[in-house]
């Protein structure tokens, strides 16, 4: 197995920080963090400089980790990331597309990913969240297992070796401080100090869970891949970071949501009103976990990585946004299909599930 040259406590801490991150958003700004629904935002435009500033805010914590104090250039500090060989070595670049699209298909379809439904879900007794989960874990671990034991998506005698450029990333670096300005004073054209306002929020919120993120280790794809494969190899590491992260906020989401009825600086909070465990839903978060297990890689990891295992994370966080966008375009007509389903709707026992939830 790959040592991560991470240990308990970074789990601990990284689960910590993107708790803190995404209590922030919610108590200042009264959002969920979801980072497949941020994505599905600037794809479709909507609300550009805010969900386009969060995005920012990641890719700027990425690159200036990268650029300025890359673990594998510095002896001694955490190792945050996997090297080219190793974060590429056991799947090709067909693995890699099509597991992107299959996880950008499943959380527009199921309407959330793993921090969607998982980190923001969960702490807030969500039915819905509560499913996702259970579903993305089953068929992760199916999928990641099955991989490990009987290999398939392996790299041919025809691979490609990913390309780790100093250039690239120093130019990714420089790329979003000059997009966090340009976002920044788009806004303030609008004559509205509050979107400036939100703006650098959203940059702000995007930078910090990122380095959660980081510090977590789930920049690893292979930490999440022995977390989701049974057997001798399994990894337990990652139960510290969501233990960590979902009983912080468990504990500040039940605070904030309980204690006022408005967020900070917004006049309500922008909740998700469907409460109902249907078909699509589970269809949607099965499609997720196939995806996730296939390459132990999720929205946010994959944003962070884009730019750093070339060409391989590119194509992988393409392929997402193309199956996000894919969804979306025929959504009715998937809706109206599988909700419609006779033998899914017999089996669907889990709108029986009594959960209390805080609001």
């Amino acid at each position: 197995m790959i040592d991560s040259g991470l240990n308990i406590i970074n789990s601990v801490i990284g689960g910590g920080i993107m708790a803190l991150a995404t209590s922030a958003h919610l108590y200042l700004q009264g959002k969920i963090t979801g980072i497949g629904g941020i994505l599905f935002r600037c794809i479709k435009l909507v609300d550009y400089n805010y969900n386009y500033s969060f995005i920012v805010g990641m890719i700027f914590m990425s690159s200036y980790i990268k650029c300025f104090n890359d673990p594998l250039k510095n002896k001694g500090h955490t190792n945050f990331l996997e090297s080219s060989n190793d974060y590429t070595k056991d799947l090709s670049i067909i693995g890699f597309i099509v597991s992107g699209f299959l996880v950008g298909f499943g959380a527009r379809m199921g309407n959330g990913c793993t921090t969607g439904h998982g980190i923001c879900g969960i702490p807030r007794f969500s039915k819905r969240s509560v499913v996702a989960i259970g579903l993305f874990m089953i068929f992760g671990l199916i999928v990641a297992t099955f991989r490990y034991y009987c290999p398939f998506f392996v790299p041919g005698s025809f691979s490609i070796n990913a390309i780790n450029l100093f250039l690239v990333n120093l130019s990714v670096f420089l790329g979003s401080i000059a997009g966090a300005g340009y976002l920044l004073f788009d806004s303030y054209k609008t004559g509205s100090p509050d979107t400036v306002r939100d703006t650098g929020i959203s940059f702000a919120i995007g930078a910090i869970f990122s380095y959660g993120l980081f510090e977590s280790g789930m920049l690893q794809r292979h930490i999440v891949l022995r977390f989701l494969t049974l057997g001798f190899v399994w990894n337990w590491r990652l139960i510290f970071v969501l233990g960590s992260c979902i009983g912080f906020n468990i504990v500040t989401f039940n605070y904030i949501l309980k204690s006022g009825s408005k967020p900070l600086l917004k006049s309500k909070f922008d909740l998700p009103t469907n409460t109902a465990v249907d078909n699509k839903l589970m269809v949607g978060a099965s499609i997720f976990g196939i995806g996730w297990g296939i390459s132990g890689v999720c929205p946010g990891p994959a944003i962070l990585t884009s730019f750093i295992y070339f060409p391989h994370s590119i194509l992988l966080l393409a392929a997402m946004c193309g199956g996000i966008y894919v969804e979306s375009m025929f959504d009715k007509q998937i809706t109206d299909a599988i909700n419609g389903n006779a033998i899914l709707s017999k089996i669907n026992i889990f709108n029986n599930l009594k959960i209390k939830k805080f609001k």
